[in-house]
């Protein structure tokens, strides 16, 4: 039987450690601009020459989480704890990076042209936190900031611009990922098979013809004029898409071929299988359900949960990747 092993380390005014938890839940999506962790510790959890009357750590304090089997741990979490109930069990709740962007505070100005990584640049500048562009730099043209922090800004920019931006961590190094479609880069590919190690699946396996999808495409321009269009059916989900600085013609163009890709032979839904193997969101799961259908798909959102009822993962799956 597989042992769970946890190592808690947080990093304030003084560097504490412990591995023991009665649960541990992390959220990673694709579609939020903050991944958090809940955290419940045992009521003896040991804080050895702290002062007795209050807990020796404090929101902000940086934390990092790793989980696992048999003594083999893998960081799950990295970010700052955002707040704590000091009721016992504490419950301590955490987010990453983009906690420190919350409460970065940044400078209004405004700008005749400006490209994405620029603009970036300038809001990132002082907290020491790095950056990568998902797709190819873009020029945004007159723009102005007028939010108080940047994580306001951030999501401005994501109302604006349909740029997603959020934090990923790549071997124990955490970066702002900004862009209009996913990371390509270390991208994990982990295999699902109904019987060996999906626990449960909540599958829809929807052929192409019988999909319905409506498709909102926008474009901005550089001169910030915003031309809009919608291709599909229209009593289907809806999605919406964005390209940059195109004419309509164009915009319809790319617009009818994002309405193919949505309209795709796959499954719909997510599935739960055990803590290993570990994956993360923008990873690509390839599954092979109880119906014997199978295919290649982006993790869009993970909820991990470990504790007293074992490891687990809930995946929920994205867009249908063309992947052997």
């Amino acid at each position: 039987m597989l042992v769970l092993v946890s190592e808690i380390t947080i990093e304030g005014d003084k560097t504490w450690s412990f591995n023991s938890l009665n649960s541990c839940t992390i959220v990673e999506d694709t579609s939020t601009l903050t991944d958090t962790c809940e955290l419940l510790l045992p009521k003896k959890t040991s804080w050895q020459g702290a002062d007795n009357f209050r807990l020796p750590i404090k929101r902000g304090d940086k934390i990092t989480v790793k989980l696992g089997y048999d003594g083999v741990l893998k960081t799950r979490f990295t970010g700052y704890i955002r707040t704590i109930d000091a009721k016992k069990p504490i419950k301590i709740t955490c987010e990453d990076g983009m906690f420190m962007l919350k409460t970065a505070e940044v400078k209004k100005k405004g700008y005749a042209k400006v490209t994405l990584k620029e603009l970036i640049g300038d809001l990132l500048a002082g907290t020491g936190i790095e950056f990568q562009l998902i797709d190819d730099d873009i020029v945004l043209g007159p723009y102005r900031i007028t939010k108080n922090t940047v994580a306001e800004e951030l999501n401005e920019i994501k109302k604006e611009f349909g740029l997603r931006a959020y934090f990923r961590t790549l071997d124990n190094d955490s970066k702002l990922y900004v862009g209009f479609t996913y990371p390509l880069n270390s991208r994990k590919r982990e295999s699902f098979i109904y019987g060996k190690n999906i626990i449960n699946e909540d599958f829809v396996y929807r052929i192409a013809e019988d999909v319905k999808v409506k498709v909102k495409a926008i474009s901005v321009n550089s001169k910030n004029k915003r031309i809009e269009l919608t291709t599909g059916d229209k009593d289907g989900e809806l999605f919406t898409v964005y390209k940059y600085n195109v004419t309509k013609d164009e915009l319809k163009v790319f617009a009818e071929t994002e309405l193919v890709r949505f309209k795709t032979t796959g499954f719909k839904g997510g599935f739960e299988t055990f803590g290993e193997p570990l994956v993360s969101k923008c990873d690509i799961a390839y599954i092979e359900a109880s119906d014997s259908n199978k295919g290649s798909f982006l993790i869009k959102k993970l909820e991990v949960n470990f504790g007293m009822n074992g490891y687990r993962q809930k995946i929920e799956l994205g867009q249908p990747l063309n992947i052997e």
